[in-house]
Order: structure tokens, then sequence, then C-alpha cells
């Protein structure tokens, strides 16, 4: 009986060393059961260079009688006409835009009632070539009614600029990429990645207009002696990615 209990204990003693008990705080315990994967992450940049090419020109419409609804008419016949030479001039119709029209009425001296009705209107277009420009200093000079007001420029593919800037540098980053795991012989994949992209506007040279109503010289003939040597604001569309690597 005796030898029976000496063995028993002698089991249990080998079985408690066969499976030793594993001590430690919960991280230490984690990092046991779930090692640490190594990863790297690679950062790249890129840039764009593009011009803009369109205008965004404004002009102001504005007509005056002694009766309101005199007014709106020449104000809406003038609209009408600007809009059809622009459409004759190559111009689609929707590149030209009307905004809402006012009234102010002109008091005189004595009495309440207005002596004159006053209706401004505001028709901006949008352009991408020279003779849209000069097509619109025709009107500007032909029409006592109309005023150069605002000359915007915008990029017109502004989008597929700061695409083609991050996939500029996405390439940077699979190339270095490549370059690690063919010099280090190991395998990486891709886990994560972060973008940011911006762009900033240089001013090359702005077309300044401004004029008074001396006819000497007329808005378009000063414009073709600015056009030859005038070019659009440049634009420069930055890029930066990082891509985080799983090394396998």
């Amino acid at each position: 009986m005796n030898l029976k209990l000496i063995g028993i204990a002698a089991l249990c003693s080998f079985s408690a060393f066969a499976e030793p008990e594993l001590k430690g705080s919960p991280s230490e315990l984690k990092s046991f059961f779930h090692p640490d994967v190594k990863t790297i992450s690679i950062t790249q940049s890129a840039e764009e260079i593009a011009f803009k090419d369109v205008a965004v020109i404004s002009m102001l419409i504005t007509t005056e009688d002694k009766k309101l609804a005199m007014s709106l008419q020449k104000n809406s016949k003038l609209r009408n006409d600007i809009s059809a030479t622009l459409t004759a001039d190559g111009i689609h119709s929707d590149q030209i835009k009307n905004s809402k029209f006012s009234t102010s009425p002109d008091y005189g001296w004595f009495g309440d009632k207005p002596d004159n009705y006053k209706v401004a209107n505001t028709v901006t277009v949008r352009i991408d070539n020279e003779l849209g420009f000069q097509s619109i200093a025709k009107i500007v000079d032909a029409h006592d009614e109309v005023t150069l007001i605002n000359t915007d420029f915008e990029h017109s593919e502004k989008d597929a600029y700061i695409q083609k800037a991050k996939q500029s540098a996405l390439n940077k980053v699979l190339a270095q990429k490549d370059f690690y795991a063919q010099s280090l012989g190991i395998d990486l994949k891709a886990i994560s990645f972060n973008d940011r992209s911006s762009f900033e506007e240089d001013d090359i040279e702005r077309i300044e207009i401004t004029g008074s109503r001396i006819k000497q010289a007329s808005l378009s003939d000063s414009y073709q002696q600015q056009s030859a040597d005038s070019s659009f604001e440049k634009v420069t569309y930055s890029a930066n990615v990082t891509v985080t690597f799983v090394v396998q």
C-alpha cells in the first residue's frame, strides 16, 4: 500500500514539472501570447504644377428709366443681346449666368414718388481662350450700360491634378518599399495609409483692367496690347502620402 502511495506522489511531481506555471503582469502575459508585430512606415511627397486656364468675368448691366417696367425691359433686352453675341462668338450658353436683379428708385427733391428707376444685374461668363476675352471687351466698349467689375481665374483640372500628385507620391512610396524588401530580404504588406494634399497659387501676372469713358482708346484695343505678354496664374498641387507596412 505504501509503495502505491509513493508511486502516485511521484507521478504528480512529474506532471507538475511537465506543465510549468506562467506568471506575470497582464501586459507581460499579453506580449507572451501575442508578440509585437514589426511594422515600417514610409512617407513620400510629390508636386504637380499647372496654370489656371479658365477666367470668370463679371459684368454689371445697369439700365434706367422713369418707369420701372421699361427699365426692367431694357435690362432684359440688353442681357439677351449680350448672351446672343457671346454665343455667336463660340461661348456656350452654359458658360453664361445671370444673377438676381436689383432695383433702386431715384427720388427727386420733392414728393414721395421716385423720379427714376435703376435696374442692375450681374452677368458672369466663364471663358477659356483669348477670343472670349476679346468678345467681352467689345461688348463693354459698345454699351455704356455695361461695366466690367471683376475677373477671377480658375484651374479646370484641379481634382485631376490632386489625384496625379497623390499617385506620384504613392509611386515613390512603393519604389522605396521594393528597395527595402529586396535589400533586406523581407516581405512587406501594406496595412494602413494616410494622405494629405494642398495647393498654392502663385501670382505670375494678373490682368488688371480699368477703364473710363474717354473714347480715345477702347477697351478692346488696350486688351489686344496686353494679351500677347499676359499669362494666367501658376498653381502648385502638393501631396504627402504615408503607408505603413507589416514585416512578414
